[in-house]
């Protein structure tokens, strides 16, 4: 059997250039299964930023790692799913997958992580609403991501100012609507005048425009006229010098999300102020967002029950940007770090 992949043939620090970083390949792959293991059919892969710091740290050779949601095509007598299922997990940019399921151990990566067990998607969570393909957006890790930061870390009070830096993508835009909801006046960063009206017309009281590499004092000046009363709850994907800001405008017993860093994982930018000050005045809480640990079957039923109904009654709203086919993988990655006024939402791509 012909099993397309694409694997990472060079590392490349700062925003990829998909030409120098992947190459297709096309291997034959022997279909004797084991007992335990399942042939699945790749339907979407998923395509994020993060993915720039797993390319850095996967071998040269390997293919690239990523979400995906999967059929399964073939299974051995003690697989996991049976033929038919429909799961999602960490199945890469790979036309089709042979693997057992389980939770498994990266060892390749700058922190140790583990990739989750390949969850079974209940067709009737999905419907027109939520199509299939939001297992890999607000009913997937982004949501989860979202959700568990405002149900399980952070406690959003009606009259809070809370900035999400980043704020165009799923988890930005989940969580800003989430907290508007709660009555706080919630304030987002972008890249774009395109995406400030977009933020706008989901409710967001206030944009700031910007763009990784700004200077601090343009950003101070842009943060001061958009949050004067200081900032009470921040989510942070963005880092570097718009990070600096916001720290020395924490109100007393803020709370910070640490879910993405662009600045260091994209701009290899290490270098900012000694931010403690700003934390131990300000009785600051901050927490490290890594929503793995959330994946459990009970989250994903409460997910369900709660955002997913929020999304059927009209009170969240959502955006997938699509791609179609195998080959276009890499230039849909791409377009999250050069084009980014042409994606909303979810990037994914489907095969």
């Amino acid at each position: 059997m012909k099993v397309e992949e694409w694997v990472v043939r060079e590392h490349v620090e700062g925003a990829p250039d998909v030409a120098r970083v992947y190459e297709k390949i096309v291997k034959d792959v022997d279909l004797e299964l084991a007992e335990n293991e399942m042939l699945l059919e790749t339907l979407y892969v998923s395509v994020d930023p993060y993915l720039q710091g797993i390319c850095l740290d996967t071998p040269v050779g390997e293919h690239q790692g990523a979400d995906s949601i999967m059929r399964v095509i073939g299974a051995g007598p003690n697989a996991m799913y049976e033929i038919g299922d429909i799961v999602e997990g960490f199945g890469g940019w790979r036309s089709h997958v042979i693997n057992t399921g389980e939770e498994a151990l990266w060892r390749t990566g700058t922190f140790p992580m583990v990739f989750p067990r390949y969850r079974k998607l209940d067709p009737h969570d999905y419907d027109e609403g939520l199509p299939i393909a939001t297992a890999l957006g607000v009913m997937g890790g982004p949501g989860m991501t979202a959700w568990g930061t405002l149900t399980k870390f952070m406690t959003i009070n009606s009259g809070d100012t809370v900035l999400i830096s980043g704020a165009t993508g799923t988890i930005g835009t989940i969580i800003g609507q989430m907290a508007k909801h709660k009555g706080a006046r919630v304030v987002g960063t972008t890249s774009s005048p395109e995406k400030e009206s977009y933020l706008r017309g989901l409710g967001f009281d206030d944009v700031v425009v910007y763009r990784s590499g700004d200077e601090a004092d343009a950003v101070r000046e842009a943060l001061l006229q958009a949050v004067p009363h200081g900032v009470d709850k921040y989510v942070d994907s963005m880092g570097g010098p718009i990070t600096d800001v916001v720290f020395s405008m924490l109100n007393i017993n803020s709370q910070v999300a640490v879910c993405w860093q662009y600045a260091t994982t994209v701009g290899a930018d290490y270098v900012g102020p000694r931010l403690l000050p700003y934390i131990m005045f300000p009785r600051t809480t901050i927490r490290g967002i890594f929503s793995i640990e959330w994946f459990t079957d009970e989250n994903w039923e409460a997910l369900h029950a709660d955002l997913g109904a929020m999304v059927r009654r009209g009170e969240i709203a959502y955006d997938q940007t699509i791609h179609d086919g195998f080959d276009n993988i890499p230039a849909a990655y791409q377009s999250l770090f050069v084009n980014r006024a042409a994606s909303r939402g979810k990037v994914l791509v489907k095969l």
